[in-house]
């Protein structure tokens, strides 16, 4: 048995070896070799919900959690390196500072040219998305006077010569953007039109109305990863080996049905005012909620779903029930968490946190957390008491009182007087509780792909 100063020499006496065989003119590694002298696997990407994305909750995308699940299986951590385009991307797998580069990307012809892919783990098509205006074109030759927008470095860019020389006047290509965020130029009428994928932008047409794809301008495709084109192929076929064997277990299948619980439900939420609060009120108001959150220890996507529900991110709001202020708080609400001023909104975000806390805290501790947040929720918009009748009301049913998904569809209960006078606290407006967290919570996964992209 060794003593730990031993084990520390002989891990010191493997520091020359491992030299030798990295620097040695007579010892060829390669990439998988690499990979396993250094103990991680770096791979890179855009953030997407097929590939990668992170919240304060959970890291989302098939490619990510494949790799992942393949780093665990070699003992390998897994390095995340985020890119803004394809370009970067490409030149850092070229010249070695990645392993394998993702973010949903097909193979194409020019690509093999340049590049090795792994078996595919998913299949797409490109279409053109547009807005209403555009929505019942057959060709693209109707497009002559349409805008448009490509992404630089994109498979996309391999269908420019479908459009004729006048329309490729009006189109721009970019690296400025991302695809979300000419979706949203689409959805907002900024632009005409661009090229996507099809399984990326039926996620997007979830929850960002007025997207319409008239035209699919390619056949089906395949997605795969991409590894450099020289001394990779040990890592590809090792990758093969495993994407293979997570297609005949279901392990690939389970990671693509995760991504639902991600995709917001457009019919509870505008997301088109919130798209455009996010542009022109956000950015006033977004230090404000990062520092109390930061100083209160509090999720700050949660706090800014809250209080975009509440006002708007208007800190001089008012309803005319006498609630004011970014959390829009009631007088005795606000008396009640020491806020004195309810328009200055450091104040109005730190006296909605010890109001959502109080609430979240009556609570009994059993209930997970998820649950405990989105009820807390509803107490927050009708009050205590009346959650408590619709838990009471769930529980007479034979459901679960401690899950959200059973008492949300007891809350409308609460608007019926025939119900309401049964109970301790009377009736409620319980229909608006229920979209008041359904829309936050909506509104928290918007906000964390703006977190996303605003930490770049």
């Amino acid at each position: 048995m060794t003593t730990l100063p031993q084990q520390k020499y002989i891990k010191l006496l493997w520091i020359p070896v491992i030299w030798w065989f990295v620097t040695s003119p007579w010892v060829h590694l390669n990439q998988w070799d690499y990979i396993q002298l250094r103990g991680s696997l770096r791979y890179g990407t855009q953030i997407s919900l097929l590939s990668y994305f992170k919240d304060n909750q959970a890291i989302a995308g098939y490619e990510y959690q494949i790799l992942a699940a393949f780093c665990a299986a070699n003992e390998l951590d897994l390095e995340v390196i985020v890119y803004d385009n394809n370009g970067e991307l490409f030149n850092d797998l070229n010249v070695g500072h990645i392993d394998v580069a993702g973010g949903h990307l097909t193979i194409t012809e020019q690509r093999l040219k340049q590049f090795k892919f792994t078996q595919a783990i998913s299949n797409t098509s490109v279409s053109l998305v547009t807005h209403y205006g555009y929505r019942d074109i057959y060709q693209i030759a109707e497009l002559n006077d349409a805008k448009g927008f490509l992404l630089s470095d994109s498979s996309y860019i391999n269908f420019l010569d479908d459009f004729n020389p006048q329309q490729q006047e009006n189109i721009t290509i970019s690296e400025d953007y991302s695809l979300f965020d000419l979706i949203r130029k689409i959805n907002s009428k900024n632009i005409d039109f661009t090229l996507g994928d099809t399984e990326i932008i039926s996620i997007y047409q979830n929850f960002i109305p007025g997207l319409y794809t008239p035209i699919q301008v390619s056949n089906n495709q395949k997605v795969a990863l991409m590894a450099h084109l020289n001394n990779a192929d040990e890592l590809i076929r090792r990758l093969n080996q495993f994407i293979i064997k997570s297609e005949q277990n279901g392990l690939l299948n389970s990671f693509k049905q995760h991504l639902l619980t991600y995709i917001p439900d457009i019919d509870t939420a505008n997301t088109v005012t919130f798209f455009n609060k996010l542009q022109t009120d956000w950015p006033h108001v977004k230090q404000w909620i990062y520092d109390v959150a930061k100083e209160m220890d509090f999720d700050p996507m949660l706090l800014a779903a809250i209080s975009y529900q509440e006002s708007h991110w208007d800190v001089d709001a008012t309803s005319i029930t006498g609630v004011k202020g970014l959390m829009m708080l009631t007088r005795f609400t606000a008396k009640e968490m020491a806020v004195k001023d309810r328009t200055d909104p450091i104040e109005s975000l730190r006296g909605g946190i010890k109001y959502f806390r109080k609430m979240k805290n009556k609570l009994p501790q059993r209930i997970r957390d998820t649950d405990r947040t989105k009820l807390a929720l509803a107490a927050y918009n009708m009050g205590y008491g009346h959650l408590e009748d619709a838990r009471i009301l769930t529980q007479r049913s034979g459901k679960n009182p401690d899950l959200w998904a059973d008492v949300k569809n007891h809350l409308p209960q609460l608007n019926n007087p025939a119900v309401g006078h049964t109970l301790k606290h009377g009736t409620a407006d319980g229909r608006t509780a229920r979209t008041y967290v359904e829309n936050i919570m909506i509104y928290r996964k918007l906000m964390a792909w703006q977190q996303q992209k605003e930490q770049k």
